[in-house]
């Protein structure tokens, strides 16, 4: 039985498919640890860099102080987190994110509307993907009613 399973997992690893990324995504296969903040003062330690895949800590909604009440905040067993991201020119960004936690980007306490949702190639494990056409300036990414302790996400400028 042993031998058995152990066949069809090499087998299975062997045929596994990789996602084929464009290459706004190429960022997606290397990912760094940023810890989320849970309250403003926090930020300047949960800073994201542009065009680099970041593995997140997310921790209890009910414990974050978001900077804008999130839309969806998630029940008492949900998980967020907020991250800081300084973008230099304005243009249209892709938040790329493995979960299915809720995505807010805010500006000076007033959330951001998205302009396009989507999800990721098959295999790549990417969950959704929520482009924004943003100004300059410092946002706080605000993420909730996730329902997992961590995970990777990406932003990237499109144009």
């Amino acid at each position: 039985m042993k031998n058995g399973l152990l066949i069809l997992l090499l087998a299975t690893s062997l045929f596994a498919k990789e996602a084929v990324l464009p290459s706004e995504l190429s960022a997606w296969k290397a990912l760094s640890y940023v810890g989320s903040a849970k309250n403003p003062q926090e930020l300047p330690n949960a800073t994201l860099t542009l065009n680099t895949a970041s593995l997140v800590g997310l921790v209890p909604t009910p414990k974050i102080e978001y900077v804008a009440r999130p839309t969806n905040e998630g029940g008492s067993v949900s998980y967020g987190g907020m991250f800081q991201i300084i973008l230099k020119e304005k243009g249209l960004y892709r938040v790329v994110l493995a979960n299915a936690s809720w995505i807010e980007m805010v500006k000076d306490a007033k959330g951001s509307q998205s302009v396009a949702h989507s999800h990721g190639p098959d295999y790549s494990g990417i969950r959704k993907m929520v482009d924004y056409a943003l100004e300059a300036g410092t946002y706080t990414l605000q993420l909730s009613a996730g329902a997992d302790t961590t995970s990777a996400i990406l932003v990237t400028k499109l144009k």
